[in-house]
């Protein structure tokens, strides 16, 4: 799919993905809107700049963890139905603090493809004016 982040921990292989069903899953369980929860876990960094290694370092002092692997667990759920929290602490602390937040960051910047995509599908242009029957 457009946007899946594959990445390996451990012995597995994984899949990220952060589509409409992993977003309105946050959405629900935080009961705010998906960027919205986003900028509560990374305040002080824009999602473009999450896959600036210095810029995420810096963020990393007011970073809410919870809500990256919130974030995370619902990206993983589409491919791997039976993950848990605990198993993306396990995956987190296996690959890294820095790898996390670099596969999250690429999720999220996909997120913002896919939909710039869709907007950007549909071309403004002049209206099509109707044809009409000859009179006569």
């Amino acid at each position: 799919m457009k946007g899946d982040v594959t990445f390996d921990a451990g012995r597995q292989r994984y899949t990220l993905f952060l589509g409409n069903a992993a977003q309105c899953a946050l959405e629900e369980q935080h009961d705010k809107g998906f960027f919205a929860v986003v900028a509560d876990a990374l305040p002080s960094i824009t999602p473009e700049d999450l896959a600036d290694p210095a810029k995420l370092a810096d963020a990393a002092r007011i970073v809410r963890v919870a809500s990256l692997r919130d974030l995370f667990w619902h990206g993983l759920r589409k491919h791997h139905a039976d993950v848990t929290l605990d198993d993306v602490s396990d995956i987190a602390d296996a690959i890294g603090q820095a790898r996390f937040g670099e596969l999250l960051g690429k999720a999220i910047a996909a997120t913002q493809d896919r939909m710039a995509g869709e907007a950007g599908g549909a071309k403004p242009g002049k209206p099509r004016t109707p044809r009409r029957k000859p009179t006569g």
